[in-house]
């Protein structure tokens, strides 16, 4: 101890010139290694404090910045009660507010509403205006603007969209605050109908019917949602290309993270692409998956979330008795190579499909779902033996060409009877009706994916002996064939919005035009389950309830299902707390956009909240 004292006593910061001494008194090899030593230990000191410092660094989103976002197509109707198109539906999106909002996982949270309840009886909803609730020009969102809103839907000379799924709902209100609908009967989507947008009635309802798809208010939007339209430009023919908006500080949910979202419009999907890959946007909907490379390539992140749309063969046994055959057609489910059409037709960016309910309406993992291998013909990995076995066993023989065929000619066989006391052979000759091939037509519309997807299937289907035949058609004339029902089976997909349209695609009252069960499938059973479902409002108790639909659709195959394509969402990577869970349309990747951020900082973790 003493020692250590006298040294620190000692101790002295050398001078400057004594420093210079001992430098000088290197040797030039002492030297080198001495400076060497000194860059050596800089370099640590330097690392291991950044190694410290991004130890106790994170990443928090901040407040602020822009978006640019690329869209197909040019939006001139962002009016809840009008927009069509999927431009129109994303401005629409963004401006306006309903009473309820949907989630990314599919459930409803209360948006301009403040309460609700709901009948036992399942007919009749009432809710409660917030009463800080107001449009972007400050005017508050009262009863008035919903009954108006809803009432305009319903008028037929407006020829609204979503008049169809307002049917027969009455609205009216209490008072200032309070909105009442009334169903004929319970409606298991009903809260669907609830997220429209809320046209504020005092700038609309001087306008005739005629005026109301014309007013420049279609472009020039003011809504109550969580941006606000703040600039317009046009192209040369006049039309809305760009649209500039900011986000509304008074949103019922909150002021929005991100400053600025400009939407520009682009005539097609090749044009949006090439701004993106050059940066001129920073983000892009429904994108292709053949561009998906290009653009992750480009450094930016796909979001992709399963697209409630349900692609495959629907048969239609009435025009072909083959396609009636279970044998048949569970030979042909199991020689699908289904992997491989989402692989080659939607380049990975896919699911292959058993269900006709999709997964966001009844998850893959759930009891009801009905995939279990306990089902024939459901649930089997790709089996070409097991069902080139089938086909053998159920009198279907490989013909010269290769095809599969039944019958033809005549069988010789002998047969011995009594004649009085004696037993006599004889040659009998039985005929085995006229010569089957196992041969059908699929019939699709003339896009890429749809060609390609059938002429994999023809591919495969050759393997078992099935000769296939595949005949486009352009849009005009195939809607044509679906409503007169005039083919053997169909390559196509249905489109799932809503819980209540698989009675609309499943129900026997629905295999005539204007019905949308292209399969013609008629099963009592699942007739009764699919009625029962429209009047069931607990969620639980209804999804349980598909285990016999799912069950009994496996039993039957009226239909071979494929895929279902993911919905592709390019966006730049510093873009956060986004989330498409649950997309059915795809305006519905802004459910929570007032959620984004745009920008981000570092900071120490204790400075965080």
């Amino acid at each position: 101890m003493h020692n250590f004292l006298s040294f620190i006593k000692e101790f002295r910061i050398p001078k400057k010139n004594e420093l210079l001494a001992s430098l000088k008194s290197f040797s030039k090899k002492e030297f080198a290694f001495f400076m060497l030593s000194l860059v050596i230990a800089f370099g640590a000191m330097v690392f291991l404090l950044a190694k410290i410092n991004a130890y106790f660094m994170v990443q928090i989103p901040v407040d602020g910045g822009s978006l640019k976002e690329g869209v197909v197509g040019m939006p001139t109707l962002v009016n809840p009660v009008l927009a069509l198109s999927d431009a129109d539906k994303d401005l629409t999106a963004v401006v306006y507010s309903g009473l309820m909002r949907k989630e990314p996982d599919g459930t409803f949270i209360p948006d301009l509403a403040q309460s609700y309840t709901v009948s036992p009886n399942g007919m009749t909803y009432t809710f409660t205006l917030k009463p800080n609730a107001t449009f972007q020009d400050g005017t508050p969102v009262t009863a008035d603007d919903v009954v108006f809103t809803i009432n305009k839907i319903q008028d037929p000379l407006i020829k609204s969209p979503r008049a169809l799924g307002w049917n027969g709902i009455t609205v009216s209100q209490t008072d200032s605050h309070t909105v009442v609908f009334t169903l004929k009967q319970p409606y298991i989507s009903f809260m669907d109908n609830t997220t429209i947008g809320i046209l504020p009635s005092h700038l609309w309802k001087d306008l005739s019917d005629t005026e109301f798809g014309l007013s420049s208010l279609n472009t020039k939007a003011i809504g109550s949602g969580p941006f606000q339209i703040d600039s317009i430009s046009k192209n040369t023919d006049g039309t809305p290309d760009v649209y500039t908006l900011k986000r509304f500080p008074n949103f019922v949910l909150g002021t929005p993270h991100i400053k600025m979202l400009t939407i520009i419009s682009y005539a097609n999907e090749k044009s949006m692409i090439d701004a993106l890959t050059h940066h001129s946007i920073d983000q892009a909907s429904s994108i292709s998956p053949e561009n998906a490379p290009a653009i992750e390539k480009a450094g930016y992140v796909i979001h992709t979330a399963t697209l409630p749309r349900i692609f495959g063969l629907f048969f239609n046994s009435a025009n072909n008795k083959l396609l009636a055959d279970k044998t048949v057609v569970h030979a042909f489910n199991i020689a699908l190579d289904r992997p491989q059409i989402v692989n080659e037709v939607l380049n990975g960016y896919g699911s292959v499909v058993y269900s006709p309910i999709p997964t966001t309406i009844l998850p893959s993992d759930t009891p009801a779902d009905g995939h279990s291998d306990s089902v024939a013909g459901f649930g089997k990995d790709l089996d070409i033996t097991e069902a080139n076995t089938m086909l053998d066993n159920a009198g279907w023989k490989v013909g010269p060409d290769g095809i599969r065929q039944k019958g033809g000619g005549t069988t010789t066989t002998t047969q011995t009877k009594k004649v009085g006391k004696k037993t006599v052979k004889q040659t009998v000759t039985v005929s085995n009706g006229p010569l089957v091939k196992l041969s059908f037509t699929i019939t699709t519309g003339d896009t890429p994916e749809l060609k390609a997807a059938s002429f994999l299937i023809k591919e495969q289907l050759i393997k078992i002996g099935v000769n296939v035949d595949v005949k486009v058609y352009g849009t005009g004339e195939l809607n044509s064939l679906i409503r007169s029902r005039s083919y053997e089976a169909l390559f196509f997909g249905q489109i799932v919005n809503h819980e209540s349209d698989l009675y609309s695609f499943w129900h026997s009252s629905q295999v005539l035009d204007p019905g949308l069960n292209i399969a013609m499938y008629k099963n009592p059973k699942v007739d009764a389950i699919l009625q029962n479902a429209q009047k069931t409002l607990d969620q639980t108790t209804r999804l349980a309830s598909y285990a016999g639909f799912v069950s009994q659709f496996y039993q039957d195959l009226p239909a071979l299902l494929v895929y279902s394509p993911k919905y592709l969402y390019a966006t730049s990577s510093n873009l956060t707390n986004i989330d498409l869970d649950t997309v059915t349309t795809p305006s519905d990747r802004f459910a929570n956009i007032y959620m984004w951020y745009a920008q981000s900082d570092h900071v120490w973790k204790i400075f965080t909240k």
